[in-house]
């Protein structure tokens, strides 16, 4: 208070020594006097600054919420109202700008609350000394109906009565919304698309769903249609590829949702799905249209599968045996860079892991392990396949596999009867012997025979001669 007392003291003297008395002719010459100095006869007269008078803006700006300037305005759009202003009134009482409160007075823009005032700084023109700020109003609603931004500027904490200023946005088009002549017809777009969390797969249903939202206008949309457009292989499960929606007011959504089924033959990867929206403005008839298209992945089901697993039994410990495993890729991708991994216990096998390449779509094949287990007991083992999918994924499939090992027989127990070996004999071997008498057997016989045959024709000739005699 006593500051108070003493600004509004130091204006009165100021206005005393200073300024013409209100009524008298502010061209003469005023009475000398001991201890002010004559004003310079060539300099203006200045512009005497008194409650309620002295507020003006600068500079004027409208922007959209995010800051960015906008040089048009229409029925219910929301900006954002940034004025730059002269204040006479706060310097001369040395005003604090937290003491400050600034008010939207008009039916035109519809706003609540307080100005927010910011980059405070001092100054001087004809009309004296002044603060300078800027006010910024958030989220004005333009209602039309005019372009005048009345602002109400007051002083709670002080005794400096409000002050009223007013600047013409020229940003702002208003325009009747029952002229169809003058009607802003909005457009539409797709803002979200969604076709579920999960992956999508050949030959399984899903849903399309997409939000349409009509964008700023100052008419009502009827008859607002949405329509798809759909791949080949890929299909509706029932109902119409169009849906009606009806009507739609301005900055509006709405949703629609569409059953998809795409066939388990597609394997193009990607279905390009178009959408297509038309409506009619409520006032003005005039076209509303909107496209676009909706990317959905599609990829095969993943039918890589392992089959029979085949380990030689039984085993013995320090023995060789083997282990297979067997798979096929009954997808219609092929799989990439299949690679076969065995660990376990007591396998002893030197190999543990090998690369088998690509494996086409239709096509089978196998992996083999070697064993050696160094001890007798139990025997444990797993076949992990990983492989690349269609998808990019990482993939692995595997098989467990265990038995007992058996310990190696002992050949040399003092417990088995050995024969001794038969005493070496002289002579001839039995082999020989028998050999030599076959062969004096077969010159026996032809011995023999021979001699038959010798007497049969000496006895012939002996009859022949008799027969001759007779």
């Amino acid at each position: 208070m006593k500051k108070l007392l003493c600004s509004l003291l130091s204006l009165a003297l100021v206005c005393a020594f200073a300024l013409p008395v209100w009524g008298e002719d502010p061209t003469a010459t005023p009475a000398p006097t001991a201890t002010a100095s004559p004003a310079p006869t060539a300099a203006p007269t200045p512009t005497p600054v008194t409650p309620g008078q002295g507020v003006y803006v600068v500079a004027a700006t409208v922007t959209d919420r995010a800051g960015g300037e906008i040089s048009t305005v229409g029925w219910g759009d929301v900006v954002n109202v940034v004025l730059k202003v002269v204040d006479h009134s706060s310097r001369t009482l040395n005003v604090d700008p937290n003491g400050i409160a600034a008010r939207v007075n008009s039916s035109v823009f519809t706003y609540t609350g307080l100005g927010e005032i910011s980059q405070l700084y001092e100054g001087s023109d004809d009309g004296g000394d002044y603060y300078g700020y800027v006010l910024l109003f958030r989220d004005v609603i333009y209602n039309g109906g005019g372009n005048t931004f009345n602002v109400d500027l007051s002083y709670p904490d002080s005794s400096l009565p409000m002050q009223q200023f007013s600047v013409t946005l020229g940003q702002c088009v208003d325009k009747d919304p029952n002229d169809p002549s003058k009607a802003r017809t909005p457009n539409l777009v797709v803002r979200e698309s969604s076709y579920g969390t999960q992956e999508v797969l050949a030959g399984q249903p899903f849903v399309l769903t997409l939000t349409v939202y009509a964008s700023t206008g100052t008419e009502n949309l009827n008859d607002v249609i949405v329509a798809l457009t759909l791949p080949e292989h890929v299909s509706l499960t029932g109902g119409s590829l169009s849906a009606y929606v009806g009507g739609m007011s301005p900055k509006s959504t709405r949703q629609v949702s569409f059953p998809i089924l795409p066939s388990a033959s597609f394997t193009n990867g990607v279905a390009n799905i178009g959408v297509q929206m038309t409506g009619t403005g409520a006032l003005s008839g005039t076209a509303a249209t909107g496209s676009t298209t909706i990317s959905v992945p599609i990829t095969q089901p993943d039918r890589f599968e392992i089959g029979e697993l085949q380990l030689d039994e039984p085993l013995m410990a320090g023995s060789t045996a083997s282990v297979s495993l067997s798979y096929v890729n009954k997808g219609k991708n092929p799989v990439a860079n299949l690679e076969a991994t065995l660990s376990g216990n007591n396998l002893g096998a030197e190999g543990t892991k090998q690369y088998l390449g690509n494996l086409n779509a239709g096509t089978e094949g196998s992996v083999d392990f070697d064993l050696c287990p160094e001890a007798a007991g139990p025997l444990s083992g797993t076949i992990t396949l990983t492989y690349e999918g269609a998808d990019g994924q990482i993939k692995t499939v595997s098989e467990s596999f265990s038995t007992t090992v058996e310990a190696a027989p002992v050949w040399d127990d003092p417990g088995i009867y050995v024969d001794p070996m038969p005493e070496e004999k002289t002579g001839l071997p039995l082999w020989a012997k028998a050999l030599i008498g076959l062969a004096v057997c077969g010159a026996v016989g032809g011995g023999a025979v021979v001699l038959r045959r010798r007497l049969k024709a000496k006895k012939l000739a002996q009859l022949e001669d008799e027969d001759e005699d007779l």
